[in-house]
């Protein structure tokens, strides 16, 4: 069994961290690939070669006869049994040519509920994924909101697309007091000090900033407070820059791609997330674990709240941010691993499901 996974870059965004979860948690009976055409974090493509996935780059879809040739090349040198498309309005053009090369299952896979404001590019991400409903095989999407948006209503309610809940090990993002007394310590936050993080690659799409302007507004009312930014990206250089010119030193710390995650949401207070689109972030399923209160965009889809821990708030109304982060006080700090589950989010069901599939067409 061999399976070709096509996502736009290395990272370390949300769709790399799944996929690494999931491949990590099957059996090695399957021989997976991945495509990509950049790499901007090598090591994020090394962990996966640890696991013994091939790595493929292929020329930008700008350079499109390149990059269509690169991916026939592919598809009929190895001749996989899937081709599991993650890209969101461009995944017809890797559908197409994995159906050139007779590739039977061939599955778009969405993550992203992202509804485009201007009428014209709005057309033309629904003709897009039109295009890619009709050369797939198979309909993917990470919840609901998602689906119904890429894929429609009534592809939803006909159970013509599945649904993939984002899993992640609970256990690991369970909630330790003194998990959270050595990582605060390590960051030298003391325990009055309100420590609020965003974990987001530095994109357009996660909006880092709006998170400058909510916590600039959010310091007037409590001075002390640390942002911590985790993550990497192309914008981080000028979101440096534009802290240097807003913040006092040490107010908003960058710490990068790092691997401890559960220590640092126990280290948190507060979470924000004011992305202009997501599907059903990952993160927002890690921080909830670990009995974080989240405050994010009301763009994000309400069915990522199974805690009862997530405010939603506009963008453009500062002042609501800053008041629900105020508000934001749930008393005594406990894990939600039991919500978690019972809500599919568990990651040896979601990589078992995943499998399974797999595992039928053979």
């Amino acid at each position: 069994m061999r399976v070709f996974h096509i996502i736009s870059g290395f990272e370390n965004g949300g769709v790399e961290a799944l996929l690494y979860a999931l491949i990590s948690h099957m059996p090695r009976d399957i021989e997976f690939h991945i495509v990509a055409h950049e790499v901007r974090v090598p090591e994020c493509a090394a962990r996966f070669e640890g696991l013994g996935v091939t790595v493929h780059i292929v020329p930008r879809r700008k350079k499109i006869i390149k990059h269509i040739r690169a991916l026939r090349e592919l598809f009929c040198r190895y001749r996989p049994d899937a081709v599991h498309v993650h890209t969101t309005e461009w995944g017809a053009i890797a559908l197409a040519a994995a159906k050139k090369c007779g590739v039977s299952c061939r599955i778009q896979h969405t993550h992203a509920a992202r509804r485009e404001k201007n009428p014209l590019r709005r057309l033309w991400h629904q003709y897009l994924f039109w295009r890619a409903r009709r050369i797939a095989t198979d309909l993917f999407a990470c919840g609901e909101a998602a689906a119904k948006l890429s894929f429609g209503t009534a592809a939803l309610k006909e159970g013509r697309v599945t649904i993939l809940k984002n899993g992640i090990d609970l256990a690991a993002f369970a909630f330790r007091g003194e998990l959270r007394r050595t990582t605060r310590a390590a960051l030298g936050v003391d325990e009055k000090t309100t420590l609020i993080g965003m974990v987001a690659r530095f994109s357009p799409q996660k909006n880092h900033m709006a998170a400058l302007s909510i916590f600039e507004a959010y310091r007037r009312v409590d001075p002390t407070a640390v942002l911590l930014l985790i993550g990497d990206g192309h914008l981080r250089p000028s979101i440096e820059t534009l802290v240097r010119l807003m913040f006092p030193s040490g107010a908003v710390r960058f710490l990068g791609v790092r691997g401890d995650l559960p220590a640092l949401y126990a280290a948190m207070d507060r979470f924000i997330l004011p992305s202009r689109f997501e599907g059903l972030p990952l993160t927002l399923i890690e921080a909830q674990t670990a009995g974080l209160v989240c405050v994010v965009s009301d763009t994000i889809t309400r069915e990522v709240d199974f805690s009862g821990l997530v405010t939603f708030a506009d963008n453009h109304d500062v002042a609501a941010w800053v008041a629900a982060l105020r508000a934001a006080d749930q008393g005594p700090r406990q894990s939600r691993e039991a919500e978690a589950a019972a809500c599919g989010y568990r990651l040896r069901d979601a990589a078992a499901a995943l499998h399974s599939f797999y595992g039928s067409l053979k």
